[in-house]
């Protein structure tokens, strides 16, 4: 039963999955939308075009072609009434011709309605008799428009969607995002690519790296920005990085080796390095021993207790978890730092141009976050933990008492509304799912600390405009080089994602907001643009391709030769799609789990 866990997961999430495919199937239909437009401006007939796909539910033949509608509606102006009444009597002419002879378009509403799909007469070469309207008995450069019409259309609406999301604006996690899938800069600041913690024993120490490290260059490429030199540590497991970087002015260059870590994908990279960060006083607590020493929120923090700061620290209860990974054990160390002298610690502060260093005694305060649809045996969201089985209780201990209680009960003291409450922690399934529902924030001294707020600008119709395309340009360059990486097998495509992947990354998108959602749409159609222009036999490239060699030779490839070549490619592209969908698969009943 354990294998269909995962499985009975899934159901209640139907409509988010949904949700996440629906978007998908527009930009294929919108694919197919610009070869059937193409198709119908270059009199090739359409045989069938449909929404969906799968079996019919209904369908109906029309001898109006779209184009007729549009050149109905692009009427010209009475002035030119004698050109105009020409031009309706051919448009007329021909539409009599389609509706009575054999160019009529079936339109059909397929059972699956994820994307779309047109059928042109003769576009299966060995279904071509060399009659007028077939694909293959257009010109070639009416041929080669509507096969490009397809991935032009993808490219467009990815530059609209990209305009539409800078002219109604960004939030922080949208900036956040856009600036890690293109890399394109936002806030106009220019930041170092600087390491912040370092695991000690880590493969990033023992190749050389260390906190404060500016990264420069990952095999002689520059590094553009953080998620960029992820995504290298991750598609490099186990093989040797020659990375450059900036160090006290001087630029040094270190061998180092990613660890190989299993993952649903089979093993990934791993450096056990994080990306520094300014950290700032996000809020002090009125009348805290913070704010009696005169820290005051926006107070950047550089040193506590003389240990340099590159993260915001962490000293809630999760840190202290048995499986804690290495940058929970630094923040462990930065704890242990702080209680060597439990009646002291100094924090080394920036505000403005002056530096300062403010002393306070160490107090700990654990305030309870409880998640709206849980109810933790008495607990209250806002509750002041005090004691825990009658002692003094930080962090540290509520994380070893959390663990008792999944076999005994334990005594919270806690502080609500003024008044002083006991609660009782018994061992049922609340308390050993409890870390799930109810988190301790933990405040040093009265203070939160945080990450400074980024600068978000606004954009106006035409700023905007330009911001999308530069944004449709990064995009670009950031698929090609990718691709490069694939044929020069540097990267496996087992890394690659498909439908699968996609809809899984959409539907975590949902969550994000209206503005990221529609970003990653548009990303998502400037990828199906570009991959359906590759040298693919079967692809829309693949068509390009063998027009170029037919106007190179001067005339087309065998049919038969084609032929032979496109089942070929439809081969090695449904071996792909299913070893990319496996490893789609993997990952997605991989998240479930967690």
């Amino acid at each position: 039963m354990e294998f269909f866990e995962p499985i009975f997961s899934i159901l209640p999430n139907i409509k988010t999955v949904l949700l996440a495919i629906i978007p998908l199937g527009f930009l294929i239909f919108i694919h197919e939308f610009g070869h059937f437009y193409a198709a119908k401006r270059a009199k090739i007939k359409v045989n069938t075009f449909s929404i969906g796909f799968g079996p019919k539910i209904i369908a109906f033949q029309a001898g109006v072609g779209f184009t007729t509608f549009m050149d109905n509606m692009r009427s010209k102006p009475k002035a030119k009434e004698k050109e105009a009444a020409g031009a309706e009597s051919d448009a007329h002419t021909s539409t009599k011709q389609e509706i009575a002879g054999p160019a009529a378009t079936e339109y059909r509403l397929s059972l699956l309605p994820f994307g779309g799909y047109v059928q042109m007469e003769g576009e299966n070469p060995k279904e071509q008799t060399g009659a007028a309207g077939e694909f293959g008995s257009a010109t070639l450069g009416s041929r080669a428009f509507v096969v490009a019409a397809g991935p032009v259309v993808n490219l467009l609406f990815g530059v609209l969607a990209f305009w539409l999301v800078f002219a109604i604006g960004l939030n922080q996690r949208a900036a956040s995002f856009i600036e890690g899938l293109t890399g394109q800069n936002l806030t106009g600041k220019k930041e170092a690519l600087q390491l912040g913690a370092v695991a000690p024993d880590g493969p990033a120490a023992k190749g050389g790296l260390s906190s404060g490290d500016i990264i420069l260059s990952v095999n002689g490429t520059k590094v553009a920005n953080w998620a960029a030199f992820q995504t290298k540590i991750y598609t490099s497991p186990g093989r040797e990085l020659e990375i450059e970087i900036e160090r006290k002015g001087k630029n040094e260059t270190f061998t180092v080796t990613p660890q190989s870590v299993p993952s649903a994908r089979g093993d990934v990279g791993q450096l056990q390095v994080g990306l520094q960060t300014d950290v700032i006083v996000k809020d002090v607590v009125p009348g805290s021993l913070a704010e009696q020493a005169g820290v005051q929120i926006g107070d950047v923090i550089e040193t506590i207790n003389g240990k340099k700061i590159y993260t915001v620290p962490i000293f809630d209860s999760q840190i202290w978890a048995v499986d804690a990974h290495w940058l929970m054990q630094d923040y462990q160390n930065l704890y242990h730092l702080i209680q060597r002298n439990p009646n002291e610690f100094q924090l080394g502060i920036r505000r403005g141009d002056t530096l300062m260093h403010l002393k306070m005694p160490v107090g700990w305060e654990l305030t309870a976050v409880v998640q709206p649809d849980a109810e933790i045996q008495g607990v209250r969201n806002g509750d002041t933990l005090l004691s825990l089985n009658g002692k003094n209780v930080d962090s540290k201990t509520l994380a070893a008492g959390l663990r008792i209680a999944i076999n005994k009960s334990i005594q919270l003291g806690v502080m609500r509304d003024g008044s002083m409450k006991t609660v009782s922690l018994s061992p049922n399934t609340e308390a050993t799912n409890i870390s799930y529902k109810l988190d301790w924030a933990t405040t040093l001294s009265g203070i939160s600390f945080g990450t400074p707020a980024p600068i978000i600008p606004t954009y106006h119709v035409f700023t905007a405009f330009g911001k999308g395309v530069e944004a449709s340009w990064l995009t670009v360059a950031s698929i090609g080089r990718t691709l490069k990486q694939l044929i020069s097998t540097e990267v496996s495509p087992r890394y690659l994602t498909g439908p699968i992947g996609i809809a899984n990354v959409t539907s975590r998108m949902l969550n994000l907001g209206f503005t990221t959602t529609l970003f990653f749409i548009g990303f998502i159609s400037i990828n199906l643009a570009i991959v359906n222009l590759l040298p693919i036999p079967i692809a829309d490239g693949g068509h390009l391709l063998f027009f170029a060699v037919e106007k190179i030779r001067g005339r087309p490839i065998s049919l038969e030769k084609q032929a032979i070549v496109q089942h070929v490619s439809i081969i090695l592209l449904v071996a792909l799609f299913l070893y990319i969908t496996w490893f789609d698969g993997l990952s997605l009943i991989d998240d479930i789990r967690n």
